[in-house]
């Protein structure tokens, strides 16, 4: 639930000021002359002050959710019990505060994120990216990123966007409301899209051929495509020399050929894909060739021989709700 009211607090040398913004009784400065913290102005006791319910003793102000607005300048929102503290002043003592300062950019500051990213730099110079939501416990979606041009799910994450109902796009992360945890994990906030991201890394049928970020050939390709890129850092359509590749791990030369297109029966191709091959194994490559039986039947298998070539942990939830 958003929060309808704060209280901003701005200390100076020799005094903090507290201004409160509430929906319900608009905004007014609460005190300007608090001479310290413990000095029983009433900005001291807001923030000592609780709410006596039936069954529990409930703040005033949510402490946990502090953030900094500004150079010695903080907010915190009310919780849902504490406006009732609100009730209780006699508003119209107060001085209406007309500053630059507004709801709407404190609510922005203070929003609370649906699901957030978790980036952590290792010691080979690679980062794991683990995700956590409202839908998913936190769990690790991707290892060995190597930032630049990478195609692990993490970075995917990164780079899309959703439409708000305005019809603007926007970047589902927004970098600048990032910040770093006390184990120097990057942690970068998601507020929209929560639902559908924690149904792609769950491997939920219910989006499958939603999450289309390439042209595909074929509907084998996308199929393979969907379920590969969770724990795989392929790239489609990869050009190696003159040959153009179904897929690749560039970093593992590791080539992935799907023969489920008519064209490879023919006698033709299937000699254009022997002289592919043996120029590949020349240059370090290990190819890997899958008919469309086999993706039809046993993706998961194809996959889990894929990660084994390419020494990679396979990281999508194994329990999660088969294809």
């Amino acid at each position: 639930m958003v929060p309808t009211a704060y209280v901003v607090i701005y200390t100076e040398e020799k005094r903090r000021i507290f201004v409160v913004f509430s929906q319900v009784y608009g905004d007014f400065v609460l005190t300007k002359e608090c001479k310290n913290i413990g000095c029983k102005c009433m900005g001291c006791v807001l923030g000592q002050a609780t709410i006596h319910t039936c069954e529990e003793e409930i703040p005033v102000l949510d402490l946990e959710s502090q953030k900094e607005l500004e150079d010695n300048m903080v907010v915190i929102p009310f919780t849902e019990e504490g406006e009732m503290f609100l009730k209780g002043l006699k508003i119209e003592r107060y001085r209406r505060y007309r500053g630059r300062l507004n709801r709407a950019m404190l609510e922005d500051v203070c929003q609370t994120p649906d699901a957030v990213l978790l980036i952590k730099a290792e010691d080979d110079g690679t980062y794991t990216h683990s995700y956590a939501s409202l839908s998913l416990d936190q769990r690790v979606i991707a290892r060995g990123c190597i930032a630049k041009n990478c195609p692990c799910i993490g970075c995917r994450i990164q780079d899309m966007h959703y439409i708000e109902a305005s019809g603007k796009l926007v970047k589902m992360i927004d970098q600048n409301k990032g910040g770093v945890n006390s184990s120097g994990e990057i942690v970068l906030p998601i507020f929209q899209g929560e639902a559908i991201l924690s149904k792609l890394l769950g491997r939920d049928p219910s989006i499958r051929h939603d999450y289309k970020p390439y042209p595909f050939g074929s509907p084998i390709e996308e199929m393979f495509f969907e379920l590969a890129f969770l724990d795989l850092h392929i790239f489609p359509q990869y050009q190696a020399g003159r040959y153009r590749l179904d897929f690749a791990i560039p970093n593992k030369r590791i080539a992935i050929e799907l023969d489920g297109h008519e064209y490879h029966k023919t006698k033709y191709q299937r000699t254009h894909d022997a002289q592919r091959d043996r120029w590949l194994f020349g240059e370090g490559w290990n190819v890997l060739r899958f008919t469309g039986s086999e993706i039809y039947k046993d993706l998961n298998g194809c996959i889990d021989e894929i990660c084994k070539l390419a020494k990679v942990e396979r990281l999508s939830a194994q329990s999660a709700i088969p294809l």
